[in-house]
């Protein structure tokens, strides 16, 4: 009689769920068992802090329905998280206590928003998890004024979701133009205009060394020695992988799970997708993270099928993301590098409907395009990023959609 074969993931995230498609989709014809830490199923994470934090009271999207888990056979076990692993003997431990089999292990953990703690060990309101949403939605339920620590791309949807709910708010940042790395001075500087001309009060190009006080009485103190006082203080600083129950492992971690471009780690039969991977960019360990919902969706699939197939196809998918403010949406494609020319090439940025290009300082290279309002143009350049396409095609590409 033949064993079963038994494939886990660790993480029902965007790129776990996908992977466990994508083993399916490749021919996987054992069991598939995907842990998921939260009691709730798995759900859209993008929206939390758009339109949900805004104004809508309900519960977000899911990424899978229980029709389609049940018809691909695929056991999502709510409330039990991968708490340590075996490598000899192939078994996942879960915070139930239970050690899973494995034949196929994908990890898929993600990440975790930053904690940031006031002077005496509280720590302060972040937003990441659904459960995360309903204490804000609680703790900002009274109107209050309120200072936002971080002001990158999810702490800039906070920010207009918070001004959409009537609040007085003060953001904090230590970039002097927040996200002019993503998307260049010129957008950068339109999308702070839309915070600012809405009375959004901006402290740039400062630290935050430390927060003390408590609910109703913050007093924030800055790396300029000024103090600022606040109702509310939320916390929007980043994420950090969810890597601690592998140290020890055996797997490879560097900030992360390095592995190579189709998926693989250095341990046989364990991959990693979404969030949690370090894709290995050259000999040294050099290491770049996706991030974002497509990609990891899109990388998860990769890796189910790499792995259901024993394949190792890389995955060079087009990096990808969005963000809503104040109604308007914004849509980035490839990587802006630092140094490069910001060009735009369809609309302008006065009106808010927008093409702009992203290309090397000097030669033909074309890195990103950031566009606002024209998704309809934004399909034609997705073709040429994929394809490598060069400045002047681009610019070409432009040329006729504006005609």
């Amino acid at each position: 009689m033949n064993t079963p074969r038994n494939a886990v993931v660790a993480g029902a995230s965007a790129a776990g769920l996908a992977a466990a498609d994508g083993l399916r989709e490749g021919g996987w014809e054992g069991t598939i068992t995907v842990l998921g830490e939260e009691q709730h199923q798995p759900y859209d994470r993008t929206m939390l802090s758009k339109g949900l934090m805004a104004a809508h009271p309900g519960p977000p999207a899911a990424l899978r329905t229980p029709e389609h888990l049940a018809q691909r056979d695929i056991d999502v076990r709510l409330g039990q998280a991968a708490r340590g692993l075996d490598i000899d003997r192939r078994l996942v431990v879960t915070s139930e206590g239970e050690a899973l089999p494995y034949d196929i292990l994908v990890l898929a953990t993600g990440s975790r928003a930053r904690i940031m703690t006031t002077t005496d060990g509280r720590p302060l309101p972040v937003l990441r998890t659904v459960d995360d949403l309903a204490r804000l939605r609680d703790t900002v339920s009274g109107g209050q004024p309120v200072t936002l620590v971080g002001a990158g791309l999810i702490g800039l949807e906070i920010a207009a979701a918070l001004h959409a709910r009537g609040h007085a708010l003060t953001v904090i940042g230590d970039a002097a133009l927040p996200l002019a790395d993503s998307f260049g001075d010129g957008v950068a500087r339109w999308l702070w205009d839309l915070h600012t001309s809405r009375g959004v009060v901006a402290t740039l190009g400062r630290k935050v060394l430390a927060v003390s006080g408590r609910p109703g009485a913050y007093r924030v103190h800055l790396d300029d020695g000024t103090r600022h006082d606040t109702d509310i203080v939320l916390a929007g600083i980043g994420a950090v992988p969810c890597d601690e129950w592998l140290i020890g492992s055996g797997v490879r971690l560097r900030d992360g799970v390095l592995c190579d471009a189709a998926g693989r780690t250095n341990v046989p039969g364990v991959w990693a997708a979404g969030d949690l991977a370090r894709t290995r960019t050259g000999t040294d360990d050099r290491a770049t993270a996706f991030g974002h919902w497509t990609n990891a969706a899109e990388q998860g699939r990769n890796v189910g099928l790499n792995a259901a197939r024993g394949e190792h196809t890389p995955y060079h998918g087009l990096r990808s993301f969005w963000t809503v403010q104040y109604g308007r949406t914004i849509r980035s494609l490839g990587t802006r590098r630092g140094g490069d020319r910001d060009e735009t090439v369809e609309g302008d940025l006065a009106s808010g409907e927008f093409v702009v290009l992203h290309s090397a300082p000097r030669g033909e290279t074309l890195h990103a395009v950031t566009a606002c309002g024209r998704d309809r143009s934004l399909r034609g350049y997705r073709k040429l990023l994929l394809a490598g396409a060069s400045l002047s095609q681009a610019r070409e590409l432009a040329h006729r959609q504006r005609g």
